[in-house]
Formats: structure tokens, sequence, C-alpha cells
């Protein structure tokens, strides 16, 4: 059935069509599917069917044969992965995972094995079963790792990022798809960025940041046009309407929302119906048309039903639920919420439990059984414990930072009061005894041209220290300063097992800089240098210049991964020094070599591979980063 919407934005009648939106399962990994793996084994036929995922995975499976007792087993497994990633990409979940656990009883070779392990991983993921799948998953992408086959490096990697999505582990998520995003600097046969694209723009999607979700869906939605890939181009619309809606433009997002809705139509995506009605069902309560809502809501929970996907049943129940409230019928309300809670069991309910238990409470107070409002209220505070559990603990080390910070200028503030009221006390027995002798004068204003001595002297010691400590051109670190810095953050690392990185980082063909455009140019460019590395990196970060144009930068607390990024954004910016200096002839790159500080015996050690690693570096063509690799000797010696 096709409800109508009425006036929804321009005052002209419009018409939702079928959506399709997987709850957190790798779709878009299916496009990184390489098919050199099974070059021999599969041909013709087979090969389409494997592209036409991507465009309309129910001609697929309506193409597929019904018996595949003719092929061989190796065969066989790759009809069931087929039939598993075409029922993945339209979330029958339960026949996805059906099919993946018939290719896995043959006991296929690897890679083979490793494919169909993470189509599983899919499949459980958008049951509700992803704790589940979490280290087959993890040993999947290790092996693609150690492989050669990068196409089943991208697909474990997508995979894996889904199951952190559905975990509430956005940030291991996102480290993920941005890996695969900067692996593809160009599209390949059968897979582009704009894959990993949509998976980053969901991510932001579900952190809440529709701003950021936006630029990459944008990104994803121009080369799926271009390129005509229909089922990823709709579900790529569906994601821009959603978060075009959070950005204040709904009319902007229902136009988004209807077009997906229409080339999920044409490829009969029937389960797409769903997301698309739950999605148009939301709006319409958000502008306060329920009535209007209901309909597609009771479509959408029918169709998620015939799937299997609980997650997306448990949301149309709440949304349920809470018309009722809204309508006067808190009994019909409690009805829902107990079909809701029968299926959000498992560790990766959580924040469906607490919507449902929020839920009830409305409909109790609604009934005015206020008691039990509040019994369910007070027992969903343990859930919400929970689920903030995980992600508090990911900021106890910044939160202790912050604490340690304020902690210190409490102190200072309090020391200065402490001196405010000794200096207030100075004075008043100085009032008190303004008559007495002139010795007693004499030596009071002999002391205080001694505090004046003091204290200027201090602040000659302190301008003395600046000056020893910090490179006059750059503004960074001395190479002393720096070096002793270094050691003290190395062995606190070390005591406190927290992470280290280090890199060495040197300005590639500076010499000709010099020489062409003279020195005071040169000086420009280290000095814009030093201004960017201040701005672009933390204060708790050690900068240091401890040559002409090579510097050493070290991270407390950040591992090898999240300094490269840092790093890499940092020669961005390094290479607009040029425009900045207004030299449109000139280039300036940096070659950097990283390691992880914590991998070696002492900084000595640190520094000597780092600087190796910037040898390669620049011996590779320069404008890189190269890590470092602790040899067997260093991990003897840790």
């Amino acid at each position: 059935m096709i409800h109508r919407l009425f006036l929804m934005l321009t005052g002209t009648v419009m018409y939702p069509a079928y959506r399709f939106k997987r709850y957190l399962a790798g779709l878009l990994a299916f496009s990184i599917l390489s098919f050199n793996v099974f070059a021999d084994l599969w041909t013709g036929d087979a090969a389409v069917h494997l592209a036409g995922v991507r465009n309309s995975p129910q001609d697929v499976l309506d193409a597929l044969p019904a018996s595949n007792d003719e092929l061989s087993s190796e065969q066989r497994a790759l009809h069931f992965y087929l039939i598993s990633r075409a029922n993945g990409a339209l979330a029958l979940h339960e026949k996805a995972e059906e099919a993946a656990l018939a290719g896995l009883a043959l006991a296929p070779p690897p890679p083979l094995h490793d494919y169909l392990t993470l189509a599983l991983a899919e499949a459980r993921d958008g049951l509700g079963l992803a704790q589940s799948m979490i280290s087959a998953a993890a040993e999947s992408l290790a092996r693609a790792r150690d492989g050669d086959d990068e196409a089943l490096l991208f697909y474990a990697i997508s995979v894996n990022g889904y199951i952190n999505v559905t975990l509430n582990q956005y940030s291991e998520a996102l480290a993920l798809f941005q890996e695969g995003y900067r692996r593809l600097e160009s599209p390949g046969a059968f897979f582009s960025r704009a894959d990993f694209a949509s998976m980053i723009a969901l991510v932001y999607e579900y952190r809440q940041e529709p701003e950021m979700a936006l630029r990459f869906y944008r990104e994803a939605e121009t080369w799926y046009r271009q390129n005509n890939v229909r089922l990823e181009l709709a579900n790529t619309l569906f994601g821009l309407g959603k978060a075009t809606i959070q950005t204040g433009d709904g009319d902007e997002g229902m136009t988004l929302l209807l077009e997906s809705a229409d080339i999920a139509l044409n490829i009969r995506d029937l389960q797409g119906a769903a997301f698309s009605y739950e999605a148009i069902a939301s709006e319409l309560i958000d502008r306060g048309m329920t009535a209007d809502a209901s309909p597609f809501l009771d479509d959408a929970l029918s169709l998620f039903m015939q799937a299997g996907n609980p997650f997306m049943q448990i949301k149309v129940l709440i949304e349920k639920a809470q018309i009722a409230v809204d309508q006067g019928q808190p009994e019909e309300a409690l009805r829902r919420l107990a079909r809701a809670e029968e299926m959000a069991t498992g560790e990766s309910f959580l924040s469906q439990r607490i919507a449902i238990a929020d839920t009830k409470a409305r409909a109790f107070a609604a009934k005015g059984e206020h008691q039990s409002a509040y019994l369910v209220l007070l027992q969903n505070r343990q859930n919400r414990a929970l689920l903030q559990k995980e992600i508090n603990s990911r900021r106890i080390l910044e939160l202790q930072t912050r604490f340690d910070v304020e902690k210190q200028r409490a102190q200072n503030a309090l020391l200065e009061e402490q001196n405010l009221r000794q200096q207030n006390q100075l004075k008043n027995e100085q009032r008190l005894q303004r008559y007495t002798i002139a010795l007693i004068g004499l030596l009071i204003v002999v002391c205080g041209l001694l505090s004046w001595l003091y204290f200027n002297g201090k602040r000659h010691q302190k301008r003395l220290e600046q000056l020893a400590n910090y490179d006059g051109l750059t503004g960074l670190m001395t190479r002393r300063k720096t070096m002793e810095d270094a050691e003290l953050q190395y062995q606190m690392a070390q005591r406190h097992k927290t992470p280290l990185t280090a890199a060495v980082i040197d300005l590639d063909h500076f010499k000709q800089i010099n020489d062409k455009y003279g020195h005071q140019t040169g000086d420009d460019v280290l000095r814009a240098f030093g201004r960017k590395a201040q701005k672009h990196f933390r204060k708790t970060d050690i900068l240091g210049r401890i040559g002409g144009e090579e510097f050493l930068f070290l991270f407390p607390h950040t591992g090898t991964d999240d300094a490269l990024d840092m790093l890499e954004r940092f020669a961005g910016s390094v290479r607009k020094i040029p425009d900045e200096l207004k030299i449109k002839t000139m280039q300036v790159t940096l070659s950097v070599g990283l390691v992880d500080a914590t991998s070696f015996s002492n900084m000595t050690r640190v520094v000597a591979v780092a600087d190796e690693a910037l040898y390669e570096a620049k011996e590779t063509g320069r404008d890189k980063i190269v890590t470092g690799q602790p040899s067997a000797t260093d991990g003897q010696s840790q």
C-alpha cells in the first residue's frame, strides 16, 4: 500500500515508494569484492550476478539456480556466498546467515573461507548478534592484512567497522573506514572511495554530526550518480536526506528521501520501503502529523518482521507506542512496548532497552500510575550507566589530564591568595610601625630594595631560560630542551605504559630554497613552519628544532595511527606556505620518520630509528611519512 503525504513540502501531493537502508550491515562492502580471486571458478553469468548485487540484489536471487548439486564443493561454497551477499543486501539477515553457514560447512579453502566468515558476521550483525562475531571478524581482518588479497582487506575493514558501529564503538569504526578511504586513492575495478565515504558518513550520522555526514554523503552521491550504481545511490540518498533534515532543511531532506524511494522501487527492494516509511513517519511525527505517520509505521513494521530485523522492529514499535501515548491510549502503548521488550535481549540492544523504558515510563504516567513510572525510570538508570561506562572509560585519560590542570590552577590560585594575604599583613605591620625609629624604617627600605632585586633577577633568569630553551627563529624548543623533555616523556611513558610516538621531520630541498630565493626567504619558511606547528599540535606535544631544517616532535598519549593522521594534516598545511609567502614557484614539503617510542629501550634508539625512517622517506621520493619498526634486538631489550 502506498499512502499519501498531503502538502508536506510545497503543497503538492507526494507518494512514498520503497526504500532500503541496511541496519549496520556491510552492503557497501560488497562493492569492494574483486573477482580475480574466483577467476578460475566463476565465469559468464556468475560474474554478472556478483556485479548485479550493487544494482538489484532481488534480480540476482531470482536469476540464481535453485540447486547447485552439479557444482564442485568450492563452486557450491561460492554459490552460497553469492546467496548470502544478495540476501544481506536486502537485509534478509536470517537467510543470509543460513547461506553463509552452508558455505562454511563445505570447508572452503582460503580466502573464500574468510569471505564467508565475514558474510556470516554481517548477517549476525543485522540479527543483533554482533558481539558473537567480533573475534572471527577481527581474525579475518588480521589475515587480510598479512595477505596480498586487497579486495579481502577492504571487505574485512568494512565488516569490522560496521560491527563497531553496532556496538556503539564509533571511534574504532571511524578509524577503520578512514583507513579504507585513505587506501583508495583511485577507484579500482569494483570499488571506489565513494563506498568508504558513505560508511564514514554513516558513523557521523550515528554520532549526531550531520554537517560532517553531509560532506561524505555528497561525495558518495556524486560518484554513484556518475556510475549509475543504483542500490548504493538509493542508500546514500537516504542517509543524505536524513542528515539534511537534521541540519534543519526538512523540505530538501524529504525530497532526497522520496528520490531514494523511487530508485528502491525500481530495483524491487521491498524491505527498502520499510526504511523509507519509517524515515518519513519520523519526520511526520516531528511535524506533529501523527495521524499521517501511523500507516507508514504499520507498513514498516510488517516488512521489518518479514526480514527479521529486530533493531528496526523495536524502533517502529517504540514510535507507535509514543503515538499511542500522545493519542491518550497508554494501554495500547504498553502492549507495543511489551513486544519490543521480547526482542531487545543481548548486549547489542542496550540503547533500545533504554528507549523502551523511557517510553514505558511515559505510558505509565499517562495512566496515572506514577509509582510504576518511577520504578521503570529508576531501573533504567542501570542501563544508562552501562551505556556510559564504555564511553567514559575512553575519556578517563582526557578527564584526568583536565583534572590535573584544574587542580594545578586551584593550587596556584591558593598560593596567590596566600601571597596577597602576606603582602597585606606586611603593609599593616608597616603602618603600625611607621613612627618607630629611623633604623627600622631604613631596614624596611632595604628589605624592599632587596625584594625588588630578587624579583627582577627572577625575571631576568626567566628571560634567559626562554632564550636558552626556545629557538628564536621558529619559536620551537632548542635541541637541548627538546632532548631533555623527550627523555622525561619517554621515561613517563615506560613507567605508566602509555603510548608515545616520535617523529623526525625534515624540510625537503631546503638548501635549494635558500640558494634560489635567498636566506631571508628560507628564514620566513622556518618561521611559518614554527607557527603552523604550534598552532596545529597540542600544548602537551614536544616540538623542537634539532638542526637547520630538521625537527623532532613527540606526541604523548598518542599512538602511531593518530600521530600519522595529525602529521598528514600538518604536512598539508605546510604545503600552503608558498601561497602565504606569495611565492607560487616554490614548493615546501616534508619528509617524516615516525616511530612508536615505547618499542625501544632508550631515546637514543628512538631518534636513530626515526632518522632511518626519515632517510628512507627521502630516498623514496620525499614528501611522505615512513613508519620505522623496531629490530629484533630492540624487542629483546624491551
